[in-house]
């Protein structure tokens, strides 16, 4: 059934250009604050830089996703892309600390520009499949971003300790260009394409009313706030938005407690660290591949529910196994494990949403879930690490995967609708 989901028109475009543009921004996240500490060397300066990109992404999906509804979204994807080109190029003329606000404002546009592609791509792939071939769809997305990130953040840092920042801003420049090249051109929709809810009504919850109670024109607010609307007035979509917070708090603190767990508890470095985040990010490749034929007959509730509860059986095991043994190879095998849940969950979430959405209004609500999802992380990261060492860190340690758990078994609760 998904095996040949790669060969309908657009996909591979769909795919390749987005994981382009996301390699891109992969290398400046990694790159800029590397970048900001060794110029300042305040750690503080540099989380404010992680902050304001977090901020500013989540306060641009409203109108991200207005955008990807009322507009072309190939143009709006290729356009976005030949914008981050030029956004990038004022790094040129950063020379010294004095500088730094160019790079700040730079961080921030451009996270502003990626929230458009990010939720833009899961909208758009829904109408280049048929309705049985949308969750394999996500998951190729899920693979390409999984490779952007394998690929960008290595060459991120590779490209500003060789070159140093000019040599980072032609890099990502020419990625950005490439990107636009390959998304501008509009491919078709498919006749049989997935069309989620056709019923317009929760729409019609964001309209003005005139005085003889009838729906009037839509307003530019009430247009920018009608994803708002519709996750409020579908019970699988709050449920979902319910398990996207839990699941992003769980994210962030083990983002950043994962760092900590290593050298404290298993006695390991920066080899290790770097070893670890990286058998995470091809354990997660690997089975996204091994299971394209699997995703498509599983219910995207169920899905989900397995993979956000593996995820928080795989945390307890290795913030407990420890007590037992602190052998590295364990860990690789471990970490390689937990790759896998994280690109299943994304993908069941996305189907979700493909089918809970008036086709009218998918963008706004995709992007409103990856607001969720990044503002939710960065709060657990902040949190994580406030934490520290000591007590605090190891009962953190547990809370993280209890709340995997807890939004597995929210999860359980999307099925009636979310699996059909």
């Amino acid at each position: 059934m998904s095996g040949g989901t790669w060969r309908f028109p657009g996909v591979v475009r769909l795919m390749s250009g987005g994981a382009i543009a996301e390699t891109a921004d992969w290398m400046l996240l990694v790159a800029l604050p590397l970048f900001v500490l060794g110029v300042t060397g305040s750690p503080l300066i540099t989380s404010i830089v992680f902050v304001l990109q977090a901020v500013l992404t989540v306060a641009a999906a409203p109108l991200a996703g207005l955008l990807i509804d009322r507009t072309d979204p190939w143009h709006l994807m290729g356009g976005t892309a030949a914008l981050q080109v030029i956004a990038v190029l004022p790094l040129l003329f950063v020379d010294s600390a004095a500088d730094l606000w160019i790079v700040s404002l730079v961080a921030v546009v451009q996270s502003v520009l990626g929230a458009i592609i990010e939720p833009a791509r899961p909208s758009v792939a829904a109408a280049l499949v048929p309705s049985d071939h949308v969750a394999p769809v996500n998951q190729l997305l899920g693979i390409g971003s999984g490779l952007a990130r394998l690929v960008g953040a290595p060459l991120g840092g590779l490209a500003l300790g060789l070159g140093g920042v000019d040599a980072l801003v032609v890099a990502t420049a020419g990625a950005y260009a490439v990107a636009s090249v390959v998304l501008f051109a509009r491919a078709r929709r498919r006749p049989d394409a997935a069309s989620p809810v056709s019923d317009d009504t929760a729409a019609l919850r964001t309209l003005e009313v005139d005085a003889a109670g009838a729906p009037a024109r839509a307003t530019f607010f009430s247009e920018l706030g009608s994803g708002l609307a519709i996750v409020a007035g579908d019970r699988v979509l709050r449920r979902l938005m319910l398990v996207a917070v839990l699941m992003s708090l769980a994210q962030g603190l083990f983002s950043i407690l994962f760092v900590l767990f290593v050298p404290q508890v298993l006695g390991g470095g920066d080899v290790e660290i770097g070893v670890l985040r990286g058998i995470q990010a091809i354990g997660a490749l690997v089975a996204g591949v091994g299971l394209l034929g699997v995703v498509g007959r599983v219910a995207p509730a169920r899905l989900a529910t397995a993979s956000i509860l593996g995820f928080g059986v795989l945390s307890l095991l290795i913030w407990n196994l420890p007590a037992l043994t602190t052998w590295f190879p364990l860990y690789v095998a471990l970490f390689a494990l937990v790759g896998a849940p994280g690109l299943l969950a994304m993908t069941a979430m996305l189907t979700i949403v493909d089918r809970e959405t008036p086709a009218g209004h998918r963008g706004r609500v995709t992007s409103l879930l990856f607001a969720a999802l990044t503002a939710l992380q960065a709060v657990g990261t902040l949190v994580g690490g406030f934490i520290g060492t000591g007590p605090a860190f190891t009962v953190s340690l547990q809370v993280q995967g209890a709340l995997y758990l807890v939004a597995g078994l929210v999860a359980l609760t999307l099925g009636r609708h979310g699996s059909a």
